[in-house]
């Protein structure tokens, strides 16, 4: 479950930014990130262009690229550099695709809590004999 709280998506003056923040966890240099790449058309772009565009350590922008392309919203591909070697660029998957993988992450956490919410009664029940079963251990 993403780190960021569910107040900054559920309340009135909620962007599209929080609900990116929200659903895919990403700290303010992923969606930096994210948004260069996005900007760019969906031009490759190397660490290097990106370090420079956000003013960042190519090592933390590489750590941010590695979690945006474990997402499946960054894609990386390698290049061979004709002297011998590779390098490798990055690109935002296209708006249409973020767009529906936004979407299907949405309805799965209403799923999520739709799920939770069926089993209310029953699962506050078990947290209250697990709370008060301890509290009567202890005082014995």
């Amino acid at each position: 479950m993403p780190s960021s709280s569910i107040n900054a998506i559920t309340r009135m003056s909620a962007t599209l930014k929080d609900l990116f923040i929200y659903i895919y966890d990403l700290s303010p240099l992923d969606m930096d990130l994210l948004l260069t790449l996005i900007a760019h058309n969906n031009k490759q772009m190397t660490l290097e262009d990106l370090s420079k565009a956000v003013n960042r350590d190519k090592s933390t922008v590489f750590r941010s690229l590695q979690k945006l392309t474990g997402l499946g919203i960054c894609v990386k591909e390698s290049r061979t550099l004709k002297e011998g070697g590779h390098f490798h660029v990055y690109s935002a998957i296209s708006r249409e695709i973020f767009k529906l993988e936004t979407e299907k992450r949405v309805k799965e956490l209403e799923q999520s809590l739709r799920r939770i919410l069926k089993k209310f009664e029953d699962d506050l029940e078990i947290m209250l004999d697990d709370v008060f079963d301890t509290k009567k251990k202890v005082v014995k």
